[in-house]
């Protein structure tokens, strides 16, 4: 007899490591498929690995990694297409192209930004392009329906969407109700952007794109014909610089539009930290802004703000983007 032992070892499913991983991967690849313009018609009539690129072997690869996923199938030839599963991440991909198209190459050197090797904004940025192509689908899903019904209830001519990034927002209020707009952004890469999805919604009669900085509004021509201002996910960035300046900012926005004229925001709020329920997106989205030293408020943040700025706070409304307000604000008449 041989006095060998055999060990039995049993596989230990629940792991979270592996579900980070997971995730890692998943977000990348889908961010990825986005970027090269490629995810789109994935959704809508499958792919096969030669019309995504010409590494073969590596696309090959990427999509039998998917089927193992469960995120792709195949059951014609070599061509894959969306599970169940798949379309349902596909639905929500805005927020995997945000945060690894936008910060992904910040969060890869967040070692040298937290030990000041590189600093954010100077040696590492974010990618505004990728950031506004994220947030824009993430609004189309989770923030449209209810920014389409709040717009409904007032009449207005003349939009100026500041912190436009690529314009959708901006877009798709103009084809709703039928009027003109203008947006601002400081990024040139973000107005490249706005002015392409301009011209190919045939609004180039009715949209016009400025390069000019959203937190100076006495560099923002034609300001004083707006009825309506729009600013999704911007006025945190004006919130970097004190709560103060905040409020002299809307003040300004404020004593620049007629009596009568309307402010539409969203933002996100702040984690908080006591709630008995999961938090699905503040704690990630919170620490992306810290890379650039900005702070979030939340929604009783936002009201006084407003009313320290002379608006009239008309509506808050929950929308399905998780933890975020959408805020309308008056002038009064």
């Amino acid at each position: 007899m041989s006095n060998e032992s055999s060990a039995t070892t049993t596989l230990d499913t629940d792991r979270r490591v592996f579900d980070y991983m997971q995730g890692y991967l998943m977000c990348s690849l889908f961010a990825a498929l986005e970027s090269a313009g490629v995810l789109d018609d994935l959704a809508a009539t499958g792919l096969r690995p030669s019309e995504v690129g010409s590494n073969k072997f590596l696309t090959t690869a990427t999509f039998e990694y998917l089927a193992q996923r469960g995120v792709v199938s195949t059951d014609d030839g070599d061509r894959y297409r969306l599970t169940e599963f798949g379309r349902a991440v596909h639905a929500d991909r805005g927020y995997l192209v945000w945060l690894t198209g936008g910060y992904g190459e910040a969060l890869t050197a967040f070692a040298d930004l937290l030990t000041d090797k590189q600093t954010f904004g100077k040696d590492i940025d974010r990618n505004v392009r990728w950031v506004a192509v994220g947030s824009a689908i993430i609004g189309k899903q989770d923030l449209w329906p209810h920014v389409a019904d709040v717009v409904r209830e007032f009449e207005f001519h003349h939009i100026a969407d500041l912190g436009c990034g690529n314009g959708h927002y901006l877009i798709s209020l103009c084809h709703e109700v039928g009027v003109a707009g203008m947006g601002v952004d400081i990024s040139p890469d973000a107005c490249a952007e706005a002015e392409r999805e301009v011209s190919k919604a045939g609004l180039s009669d009715r949209i016009r794109i400025i390069e000019a900085d959203a937190g100076n509004l006495k560099a923002v021509p034609g300001i004083d014909d707006i009825d309506l201002v729009i600013t999704f996910f911007f006025l945190h960035e004006v919130l970097e610089h004190g709560y103060d300046v905040l409020v002299a900012y809307l003040r300004q926005i404020q004593e620049s539009l007629p009596k009568g004229a309307h402010m539409l925001t969203a933002e996100v709020g702040p984690p908080e930290f006591d709630k008995d329920s999961p938090e699905l997106f503040t704690p990630e989205y919170a620490l992306t802004q810290a890379l650039m030293e900005q702070k979030l408020l939340d929604e009783d943040g936002w009201r006084r703000a407003f009313t320290d700025a002379g608006f009239e706070v008309r509506q808050v409304i929950r929308p399905e983007l998780p933890e975020a307000r959408i805020i309308l604000a008056k002038k009064p008449d």
